[in-house]
């Protein structure tokens, strides 16, 4: 079964509309959920805009498919955007979801209903459904696109059997809201413990100072690619050309996603063993112990030194395969000259939006 996603026309059309107009200076309003209301944060739309286009180019390469929704793709199948360059090779593709429509209100109406997880998001709902029932109009557009689109795709991803990117100001709102998307999502679960472990890094490079302990932390598939581009029109060149670079770690996905949604606990088990082997080894090239591996005090020449006691089985499987394909990804780059790199691309390095999407990437060690 390929390893597909549903993505949203609306991160393409962010991403098409980046290349050929430029960084967004304006401001984007997220959803917040907070003491039994809802309200309103202004968030810097170049930064949705470039969360958007990360997201993409990380799918662009580890998934064997992108799916939008045919009837939606006019807001950025017209532009002259490069995505129509992964259009024609077929890693994204259009499929017409809303052909059968009557599979997906009934996913849907139970979706809204757990979005809905307080009075204020229910009555906003009501009052856009009455208004859309009426006069074909929204009284609340943000909250529309944001929930009422974002549990139709939630169902396409439901009834369709294939996992959901949503944009960013959608993946917002379901972390603020409380909605959970499933856990089944194998690129999802490799995205995070890379993260998971780049920060690992960082934090044993850095330092962890009450003061000075912020480092820029992007994802790793989109370092690797603006490593390897010049400018913006390369991007997606790029991405598609480094599929073939990661042909082997898109076929380990494919087995891990099929292991994940046939529920096959035993093999799980199996591929979340081969990423334990590289946080293990990780944590050995960096000097951080474990309870089995302790870290010991050697003495020598009146000289305290450090020393672990490392696997070397361990070590060895580490440097082939997967795994070592994991460990470049790791230890590659944390993606501050990167970053750097990227909004000099759009002319925005030292510059207020440039400042924004720095702090957007950036972590807390």
């Amino acid at each position: 079964m390929a390893q597909g996603v549903v993505s949203d026309n609306w991160s393409l059309q962010d991403i098409s509309s980046l290349f050929s107009e430029g960084m967004d200076d304006s401001t984007a309003d997220e959803i917040i959920v907070e003491n039994s209301k809802h309200s309103y944060r202004s968030i810097y739309y170049a930064s949705v805009q470039t969360e958007a286009l990360f997201d993409f180019l990380t799918d662009l390469v580890l998934r064997d498919e992108i799916l939008v929704e045919q009837k939606f793709e006019y807001a950025w199948i017209n532009t002259n955007s490069s995505i129509l360059k992964a259009k024609e090779l077929g890693v994204v593709r259009s499929y017409p979801f809303l052909n059968e429509p009557q599979r997906l209100i009934e996913p849907r109406n139970r979706i809204l209903e757990h979005m809905c997880s307080i009075d204020s998001l229910k009555l906003a709902h009501q009052e856009n459904v009455l208004g859309w029932e009426e006069a074909k109009v929204v009284q609340h557009p943000l909250l529309s696109a944001t929930m009422w689109g974002g549990a139709g795709m939630c169902a396409r991803s439901f009834v369709y059997e294939k996992s959901y990117t949503p944009h960013p100001l959608r993946k917002r709102f379901f972390v603020n809201s409380g909605f959970m998307l499933p856990s089944g999502d194998a690129l999802h679960q490799l995205t995070s413990f890379l993260n998971d472990e780049q920060m690992k890094v960082s934090k044993k490079i850095y330092g962890s100072d009450a003061l000075y302990s912020l480092f820029v932390n992007m994802p790793a598939i989109p370092i690797r690619i603006i490593q390897d581009s010049d400018s913006v029109n390369q991007l997606i060149y790029t991405a598609l050309e480094m599929r073939n670079d990661f042909t082997k770690l898109r076929e380990w996905l494919k087995l891990f996603q099929n292991a994940l949604s046939q529920d096959d606990v035993s093999s799980i088990i199996r591929y979340r063993k081969e990423l334990d082997s590289v946080s293990k080894y990780v944590s050995a090239k960096i000097g951080l112990g474990s309870s089995d591996k302790p870290v010991t005090m050697e003495a020598g020449m009146s000289i305290f030194k450090m020393s672990i006691q490392t696997d070397p089985i361990n070590t060895f499987k580490n440097q082939f395969g997967v795994r070592a394909t994991l460990n470049k990804l790791i230890f590659g780059s944390n993606g501050k000259p990167e970053i750097k790199k990227y909004l000099s691309m759009f002319e925005q390095r030292n510059t207020d939006v440039g400042y924004e999407i720095e702090k957007h990437f950036t972590k807390n060690a």
